[in-house]
């Protein structure tokens, strides 16, 4: 039976690989392909995947474990483990019946997708057609099965829920009947390959939709509620980056004498106490994802704690980025340079933190909720 000790323990001989060859993933603006078979074969696509189906099924907070460790050694490959190891929890709400299907070949299925509902989906005799462009879609060259949110449309028109919001569905496509357009050209990330994907009138089964937002969507095993996990693997992306890069700025430290400076960095007074400073936050956000992590798991949390765990990724990544922020003013001008492993982890953090699950609408709710109001809903 797998493990999260035993992937971390399959992960020790992959992440020096991972690190060494980070700039190599940024030009290539993806990751090569044998580093990414490397953390398939150590079991990270597979930790979420339940156990009938020949995954780890680890759960959450061990997954966290595990996205973190990677990021750590490079925020680009832990992002891919982030977003790709959470398909079989949008995979988890078709019938039954297609998710044996897609796991039939075995647990290491890849399934890349966007939760934007930036396509248009119109019920058909025999299911739905979809059309749209979903930008953002990480690691969508090796994924097998493309996951693709939509507004559903009625006569031309977006149809309406008794609240008079856009009602969304879910599409799931073989990869084969969309289209990668390469546009990722971007200040981060970059070797997430987090291209746009295309679908023109592609045709998907009614037993491979379903919806995501808006209803009690759970996960077959343990009852994880989709709606309230979204920012806790960016979350723990985030701490991997931050802790990465609090390693990298003490190894320059004790090589670097700044100019003008007769004492090594190492050696000031100033960069002792903002280092400490920064590692305290590096703590403070690694044990708040800890504790929330456990919260998420637990079967029906009152609407205070749902809400506590929507706004947890976005504390988390703020503290992260604040930490990241320390490292690269730390490392002076060394950090202004490409070549710089810090000035890699200010850029992916700052990435990062665009995500939709880190803005401040998590805060905004969480506030209305405490002061007894119910507020807008934030993906509900």
């Amino acid at each position: 039976m797998e493990s999260s000790a035993r992937i971390l323990e399959n992960l020790d001989s992959v992440l020096p690989h991972i690190a060494k060859r980070a700039g190599e993933a940024e030009r290539a603006r993806q990751l090569p392909d044998d580093l990414f078979a490397e953390l398939t074969a150590a079991g990270c696509f597979r930790m979420l995947v339940p156990r009938s189906h020949g995954g780890a099924d680890i759960g959450l907070p061990d997954a966290l474990r595990v996205i973190e460790r990677v990021a750590r050694a490079d925020g680009a490959a832990g992002w891919l483990v982030a977003v790709l190891s959470s398909a079989p929890l949008i995979f988890g709400l078709l019938p039954d019946a297609s998710f044996d299907e897609i796991y039939a070949a075995g647990p290491d299925v890849i399934g890349a997708g966007a939760l934007a509902p930036k396509g248009a989906a119109v019920e058909v005799a025999d299911g739905w057609r979809v059309t749209g462009r979903w930008p953002f879609v990480s690691g969508c060259r090796y994924a097998e099965w493309f996951y693709l949110h939509c507004v559903v449309f009625e006569d031309g028109k977006p149809l309406l829920d008794t609240a008079q919001r856009p009602v969304m569905r879910m599409m799931v496509v073989p990869t084969a009947a969309a289209k990668v357009i390469d546009t990722w050209q971007s200040l981060g990330l970059r070797g997430t390959g987090s291209h746009d994907v295309r679908a023109a009138a592609t045709q998907c089964p009614a037993s491979y939709s379903c919806t995501v937002l808006g209803e009690a969507g759970v996960r077959r095993q343990d009852g994880l509620v989709i709606n309230d996990q979204l920012g806790f693997v960016i979350g723990a992306v985030a701490v991997g980056i931050a802790a990465g890069a609090l390693a990298e700025i003490c190894e320059l430290a004790a090589v670097k004498r700044p100019a003008f400076s007769a004492q090594g960095l190492a050696q000031s007074p100033v960069f002792q106490d903002r280092l400490g400073e920064a590692q305290m936050k590096l703590v403070a956000a690694q044990a708040l994802l800890a504790d929330q992590a456990r919260v998420a798991v637990e079967p029906s949390p009152e609407p205070v704690d749902r809400l506590t765990l929507r706004a947890t990724g976005a504390t988390v990544t703020r503290l992260a980025a604040s930490v990241v922020d320390t490292a690269y003013e730390l490392a002076g001008g060394s950090s202004v340079f490409d070549s710089s492993p810090v000035q890699r982890r200010f850029r992916d953090i700052h990435s990062v933190t665009q995500h939709a699950v880190t803005g401040r609408e998590f805060f905004r709710t969480l506030g209305a909720g405490l002061a007894g109001l119910e507020g807008d809903a934030v993906w509900r």
